[in-house]
């Protein structure tokens, strides 16, 4: 008796397990459903930071310094951009004034939130040192790499880097007189 009624009671469990109609439908993605416009925009302005370098000293010696920069970042590690610099000297007791000027393109990588190596390409178009009547301006090619601190505090940036100048012509011509440069900047991400 007891063997018929555990039969009875598992056959009735079973059987009302059976009776579930529950149908699960499942459906293939959509691949030609499309992002919307704003997303994309939105998605493509968070890897995009605009920034640079500047700098100003004015007297008896006076010194202007504009370097913006625009960058893509790939991801969190890696970034490459491009940019530009404008430099302006006027020196009152030699009456002597100059303007150098230059495109450059670059490269960084990030590492542990405050670590950053920058390498990057600069011409520079500036006087000549030894000016003849054919070409009184001359331009200059760099190449300069190395690294320092980088940290991000959400949508700004700061960087400090140390980096060696190598350049086409010997540093008694550029206007760079030692091949350690540094470059002090920040960045501002536009979302």
């Amino acid at each position: 008796m007891k063997h018929i009624i555990l039969t009875i009671f598992f056959g009735t469990i079973l059987a009302a397990q059976g009776q579930n109609n529950d149908i699960t439908y499942h459906q293939a993605p959509n691949t030609t459903k499309s992002t919307p416009k704003k997303a994309e925009k939105k998605n493509f302005l968070e890897h995009i930071s605009i920034g640079g370098t500047g700098g100003l000293q004015v007297g008896t010696a006076t010194y202007i310094e504009l370097s913006p920069n625009v960058s893509y970042h790939f991801n969190k590690f890696f970034s490459a951009g491009v940019g530009g610099s404008y430099y302006f000297f006027h020196d009152s007791r030699n009456k002597y004034s100059s303007h150098v000027f230059g495109p450059r393109v670059f490269a960084e990588a990030h590492f542990f939130n405050y670590l950053g190596l920058h390498a990057s390409y600069q011409a520079i178009n500036y006087e000549s040192l030894t000016p003849t009547i054919a070409n009184p301006r001359i331009w200059s090619h760099h190449i300069t790499a190395g690294g320092g601190y980088y940290q991000r505090a959400g949508r700004v940036a700061l960087y400090f880097y140390v980096l060696y100048n190598w350049s086409d012509r010997p540093l008694s011509e550029t206007i760079y007189r030692s091949p350690i440069v540094l470059k002090t900047g920040f960045s501002v991400f536009l979302k």
